[in-house]
């Protein structure tokens, strides 16, 4: 296709705004009734962290977090993803190392791990796609949002397996008497950048950023792909083409080489935006959450296009584009990032 996608003008949204009014007027209000507090009875989180030797780490971890009071408390609920010492040792984080990183650092780790005031059993989590989006105790540190706002982790459920992000839960349902304890394979690790910060640092992905920023120009700021896949508060899945897949489509369409050869892809102009559009989900997926079965699922293209544009056949096993005569292989995962994640493609993804 020597002409890729030459008719369709894209205007990307200018901005995107949730507004929530709450109003309330009451002359007069009844007067409250007491409710009888019930103390569950059994073992807390906390004390199975104390007595169950598989989790010395975790607790060592917990207690510099300055987290046991919590998590022993029968008043407080969590629901904890909790790696055993053998997953801690897996992940490079032997106890030494808990004991000489700062206190802030274990928090953020362990606060990753924690989902408050929910007891999320495996019977809640859904086999649905994408993943599931529960907040944690982490406070996202600034530069990169609010301080008040907090990281979200994404459960997910194939059969009777389980998932955090892309860690498999190897024990799940451990009830105690503030919540529930699934036993995670390694430490679930809180990503650190946004998804233009992590692609821009990805040698594979030179091309991908040079071609964001290609279609953004003229583009009004707020508007542009580099303001949303830089928005730590976004929650998105690319699928990512390597620079080997841009240099195959520029040398198809006859096209130095050359991340400066991307500018001819965007003419007429919009062309570039609708393809790197065509890229990107409006939620986060990771691989284990990827349809088992061939599945048509839209892309942010198929938001701002004309109808039955944008839509994408995706798989575990590969993704297409309506333009594309064949199936992208997924050659890399879970590149995971504060606003979303990236598997990492061999061609690109073609709208018709």
């Amino acid at each position: 296709m020597k002409k890729i996608f030459s008719t369709l003008k894209m205007a990307l949204p200018i901005s995107l705004f949730v507004m929530v009014f709450t109003t309330s007027c009451n002359k007069e209000l009844p007067q409250p009734i007491p409710n009888e507090v019930v103390v569950p009875t059994g073992s807390t989180i906390g004390d199975v962290l104390n007595t169950n030797p598989d989790f010395s780490i975790l607790k060592a971890a917990v207690i510099k977090s300055g987290l046991m009071e919590a998590v022993s408390n029968k008043s407080n609920v969590f629901t904890v993803f909790a790696p055993n010492d053998e997953a801690f040792i897996q992940s490079g984080i032997p106890l030494v190392a808990i004991e000489n990183l700062p206190a802030p650092v274990v928090a953020s780790i362990i606060q990753y791990h924690i989902i408050p005031g929910q007891k999320v059993t495996s019977a809640a989590i859904p086999t649905t796609f994408p993943n599931v989006q529960m907040v944690t105790s982490f406070v996202i540190p600034a530069p990169n949002t609010n301080p008040l706002v907090r990281f979200s982790s994404f459960p997910s459920k194939r059969g009777s397996q389980l998932w955090l992000n892309n860690i498999p839960v190897i024990a799940s349902d451990v009830a105690t008497a503030n919540g529930v304890i699934h036993v995670v394979a390694r430490v679930v690790a809180p990503p650190s950048r946004v998804l233009l910060d992590t692609m821009a640092r990805d040698a594979d992905m030179q091309y991908l950023v040079a071609a964001i920023l290609t279609a953004d120009a003229g583009v009004p700021e707020g508007s542009r792909f580099q303001d949303y896949l830089a928005n730590p508060l976004a929650n998105f899945t690319i699928f990512a083409p390597s620079n080997q897949a841009f240099m195959n489509l520029l040398a198809y369409n006859n096209l130095p080489v050359d991340p400066s050869s991307l500018q001819y892809l965007d003419n007429p102009k919009g062309t570039l935006g609708a393809i790197i559009a065509n890229h990107i989900l409006l939620n986060r997926a990771f691989a284990a959450n990827l349809p088992t079965d061939e599945t048509v699922i839209p892309s942010f293209l198929a938001a701002i296009a004309p109808p039955g544009v944008g839509l994408l056949t995706v798989s575990s096993a590969g993704v297409k584009g309506a333009g594309n005569p064949t199936m992208s292989n997924i050659t890399a995962i879970d590149r995971h990032a504060i606003n979303g994640v990236y598997h990492v493609i061999d061609q690109l993804l073609l709208p018709q």
